[in-house]
Order: C-alpha cells, then structure tokens, then sequence
C-alpha cells in the first residue's frame, strides 16, 4: 500500500459519518468552546487569520469564516500534502491562530510540521493543539483506548506535549481538558483536577436529552502555545 493509505482512507470513513444535520451544530459549539477559552483563561480574543491544518471535509473552516474578524483557511492531507515532509503554501507570518484538531497523534515525526507553523504563524500567534491525555502515570484520567484508531501512531500527555513544542520554541499559554460548552470555571481548576472531572461526568458534550451538568465526559487534552521563535532569536 501507498504511503498514507490508511489515513485516507479512514477519514473518507470518518467524513461519511459526520456528514449530517448536526454538523454545523457541533463546529458551533467548538467555536464557542476556543471563544470562552481565549477571552476568559488566555485574556485575548479569538479572531484574525486562522488556519485549520487537518481541516477533513472543512467544516470548521466553514463555519469561522461566517464570524466577524476572522478568516479562515484550511488544508489537509486528501490535498495531496504531507505532513512529515511538506513545506505549507503559505506566506511567512500569515496567520495569528493555528488549529491542529486531532492531527499530532497522527504523525510519526511532527518535527518538519512544527518548523512549518513556525514560519507561517505571526510571532506571539498561537497553535492550539487538541490530542488525547495518554498519562499512563494516571490511568484514571489516561485515554487507554488511543490505539483502538488504527490511525494514531505517537500518543501524549501534558508534560511530553511541552518538551516537544519547547524544543520548536513554543511556550505554553494553557493546557487543560477538551470538552465543549463547560463553563470556563472548569480551567481555572488545577491541570489533573480538570482530567479527573471530565473522566468522571458520565455522558459526552454531544449526547441530546441529558442535563448539562452531566455532559462533557472527556479524556482529551487541549494546548494552546504561543511562538515566540522571533523572541528566542533576538
């Protein structure tokens, strides 16, 4: 089989799934989620020039460019780029936010990526990165099932995330649990604590007829970093 094979593959499966009413729904409420995450824990708005990178069938992308002050661009490997060897086409500096939704665990080397969105992202622009919490240190709050996706190859968790990124000349702005449509008080708890409460809620955000309280079940962690590669060099 051709390299990426299965990775195509699998997300033309996975587009198949997604492709219904509930769609924009949910990208809505992702949007939402990086809105409350940005003004009430990072202090900033989430807006400017924004890239999807692993966009999928580019519904996200769809529903930014719908909202004041932002527009956004999306690319992904079913065009034909590779990750772990590509350059991007894109200007030097173009873009104030960079989203990498459910894409690092995906590479086996995310070093030629990360040197990419170096050069594409404004200094001080963020990346926000959202992957599975794999703390095996924790198993309560660990994502045990990460390699039940045929397609996850390199798993982490909040400490390997940093030296990675720290090694590129990202600094950590925030990381803490993924799950929609929680109130922002939930970031403001303790990194661990924030894992161990969405591991204990018993339904996902998704799930309709279900009191809010109740929803949010995750094992999933969200990182935002910001560049600072011009600082370092100065």
């Amino acid at each position: 089989m051709k390299k990426n094979t299965i990775t195509q593959n699998y997300n033309k499966d996975w587009q198949k799934k997604i492709l219904d009413e509930e769609r924009m729904n949910s990208q809505q409420r992702v949007f939402d989620t990086f809105s409350n995450l940005f003004n009430d824990i990072l202090g900033i708005e989430f807006k400017g020039k924004i890239l999807d990178l692993g966009c999928g069938d580019g519904a996200l992308v769809n529903l930014l460019n719908t909202k004041k002050n932002i527009e956004a661009k999306g690319i992904d490997i079913n065009q034909g780029i590779n990750f772990e060897s590509d350059s991007l086409p894109f200007k030097n500096k173009e873009f104030d936010i960079i989203i990498m939704y459910s894409v690092i665990e995906h590479l086996y080397d995310p070093g030629n990526i990360l040197v990419e969105i170096s050069k594409i992202l404004k200094n001080n622009g963020h990346i926000i990165i959202i992957t599975s919490n794999f703390d095996l240190s924790h198993l309560r709050i660990c994502d045990r099932g990460f390699y039940n996706d045929p397609t996850h190859v390199h798993p982490y968790n909040p400490i390997s995330i940093q030296h990675l990124m720290r090694l590129y000349n990202f600094e950590k702005s925030f990381i803490g649990l993924w799950t929609v449509k929680k109130s922002s008080k939930l970031w403001k708890l303790p990194m661990k604590l924030q894992f161990y409460v969405g591991s204990l809620l018993p339904f996902r955000g998704d799930k309709k007829l279900v009191p809010s309280f109740l929803k949010g079940k995750s094992k999933t962690m969200i990182c935002v970093f910001k560049n600072v590669k011009e600082n370092n060099e100065k």
